[in-house]
């Protein structure tokens, strides 16, 4: 029986030690691909988001002593699951080494597979990590007057499982918790984060729909839907980065008014550039199928279409960036399409001066207008 249990645990921890070398290669491919891209719009894209990271780590006080403003508080937790769950879509298929998990399930127990995926889960969620480094620190008073923070370390875990084997549950369960949001009452923090758990639960009981039952291939509009719903991550991480974008414009703005200008320009400025790298993907997808729509003589018209979809994603940010800056002057929503196009045009021809572009024109922009 000890030879036994001496074997089983030699042969865990073996096939631990190939998890971890899969998670590793895959993560490095994952970064190649980015580098792809070009060096610069990597260093642009990465520092923005480290550095909306940064803010939003911030935010954890305000989960935490959320009394004064619950509601608010219930926004930044709603904010913060969300970059969760979008950071660990990423790295979904490193954690679960999914290009050979048939071949896993061959090998070992399937619990087996669940306890690693998990143990890389913990591993690679550094938000749930930073929230528990705050939990730690708290002490057992400190517990007794925010029992609510505990609730949400218990969402941040959960989710992150649900990311692994249920993502639709997320997206009906962020759809539905933003609706409770937008209640126009305030409810206690134990309240708001107890509804979440409430939706989140019963998101994952709802049967996913069918939407591309009736859409056509042949027609471009149908093909891009379908080519959308099959690889959501692209719309909702980009979406989730313009979120963070607003909601770190709002804040700066409440504490520097006198800065409004610089502010709508960066801001601006980050609309265009999550929004037009939409065009990267688009542009592989128009490659892999030119000779399918050259077929139905639209390859002219399969050529534009391509720059639509990066179009139709900035538009509601135009609309939400007008509101919050309290624009009524159109010069710099203009600026915004004809430089998303501009950007666009450089991805498809020249991808490694993509991110210099931008540079140039946001300095350009703070210079000419500030």
């Amino acid at each position: 029986m000890i030879a036994n249990l001496k074997h089983s645990i030699g042969q865990y921890r073996f096939f631990m030690d190939y998890r971890i070398g899969a998670y590793k290669a895959e993560l490095t491919q994952l970064f190649l691909q980015l580098k792809s891209f070009g060096l610069l719009f990597l260093v642009v894209l990465g520092s923005s988001v480290l550095g909306l990271v940064l803010l939003l780590l911030l935010g954890l006080g305000k989960i935490i002593d959320s009394s004064d403003a619950p509601q608010y508080g219930a926004q930044m937790a709603w904010l913060y699951l969300l970059l969760q769950s979008v950071m660990l879509s990423a790295m979904k298929s490193a954690i679960k080494n999914s290009p050979q998990r048939a071949f896993q399930q061959t090998l070992v127990k399937r619990y087996w597979l669940v306890l690693i995926d998990i143990k890389l889960l913990l591993l690679s969620n550094g938000w749930l990590i930073a929230s528990l480094v705050i939990a730690i620190d708290l002490s057992i008073n400190q517990w007794l007057q925010v029992p609510h923070f505990l609730v949400f370390l218990l969402l941040q875990f959960t989710l992150g499982i649900l990311c692994l084997y249920k993502p639709i549950a997320l997206v009906y369960g962020f759809l539905l918790s933003a609706m409770w949001l937008m209640l126009p009452f305030d409810v206690s923090p134990m309240i708001y984060q107890c509804g979440f758990v409430l939706l989140f639960a019963l998101s994952s009981l709802m049967v996913p729909f069918n939407f591309t039952a009736k859409l056509e291939l042949s027609s471009l509009t149908g093909f891009w839907l379908m080519f959308f719903m099959q690889n959501s991550w692209t719309l909702v991480w980009r979406g989730a980065l313009l979120l963070c974008v607003f909601v770190v414009s709002q804040v700066l703005l409440q504490q520097r008014a006198d800065l409004v200008t610089i502010f709508s320009i960066v801001s601006l400025a980050y609309l265009v550039l999550f929004s037009s790298s939409l065009h990267f993907d688009c542009s592989h997808i128009h490659q892999q199928y030119s000779v399918f729509f050259k077929m139905q003589n639209k390859q002219t018209a399969f050529y534009a279409s391509q720059f639509i979809p990066s179009l139709v994603m900035l538009l509601p940010a135009l609309i939400g960036y007008m509101i919050l800056f309290n624009l009524t002057n159109s010069v710099l929503v203009l600026i915004g399409i004809i430089w998303c196009l501009l950007q666009q045009v450089i991805a498809q021809k020249k991808p490694a001066h993509y991110a210099l572009v931008w540079v140039i024109t946001t300095g350009g922009l703070l210079t000419a207008l500030t």
